[in-house]
């Protein structure tokens, strides 16, 4: 059986006091009419201490600035903004929130109002921080990794390529000294060609090495 619309009424007081988020009520021009506990809490004031002051007196002084300046005027011509970011200035610090606000008329004859939602963004400036702390590890890793690499590749490549070096020197005296010999010029010639294709492999791993640093 479903339950009528008025069997389990929501405590609409309840969920405004208890949002995971700040909400507020002000005069577009004027004081503060409503703020719900949580946002009490992190200003870490009263209702009795907050209520009749202005939005900006709750901000920092760039907050301030950039209200006035910004956000008032865009609030006056859009009547609604979205994801402002600010600083909330609280007895213990400031901590930078997330700004939305809509222009409405609540009751006749009280002028406009901005019904306003503030979100904290600590954390995720810690997780942002985190990440890019993470990305900024991994590309050091990487560079340090390709150093590494590179500097194994040239010195691997030079104590392979000095007696190689040697071998392809030794190859036309050997010829020179077996003139005669028609076999012995076949394995000298058969000699010199593997110690040419393994000095250029050598050379194309340095190669490589150089390109991915």
């Amino acid at each position: 059986m479903e339950k009528e619309p008025g069997d389990d009424p929501i405590d609409f007081k309840f969920l405004y006091n208890t949002a995971p988020c700040g909400l507020l009520t002000f005069k577009i021009n004027g004081p503060i009419v409503y703020v719900n506990q949580t946002l009490l809490e992190w200003l870490g004031v009263s209702d009795k201490e907050i209520v009749h002051k202005k939005f900006t007196d709750i901000l920092d002084k760039a907050g301030v600035m950039y209200y006035e300046i910004f956000v008032h005027p865009i609030l006056k011509m859009h009547q609604a903004v979205k994801e402002i970011n600010l600083n909330i200035q609280t007895s213990k610090g400031a901590f930078s929130c997330l700004f939305n606000g809509v222009v409405v008329n609540h009751r006749e004859g009280e002028g406009e109002m901005i019904n306003a939602i503030i979100f904290k963004v600590e954390d995720r400036k810690k997780y942002e921080k985190e990440l890019l702390s993470k990305r900024n590890k991994a590309e050091e890793e990487n560079q340090f990794k390709s150093k590494v690499l590179q500097e194994l590749s040239f010195n691997q490549a030079h104590l392979v390529r000095a007696p190689l070096a040697n071998v392809l020197g030794l190859i036309p005296m050997l010829e020179k000294m077996i003139q005669n010999d028609s076999e012995a010029h076949r394995i000298i010639s058969m000699l010199q060609q593997s110690a040419s294709q393994l000095d250029q492999q050598i050379r194309s791993i340095v190669n490589k090495a150089d390109l991915n640093t």
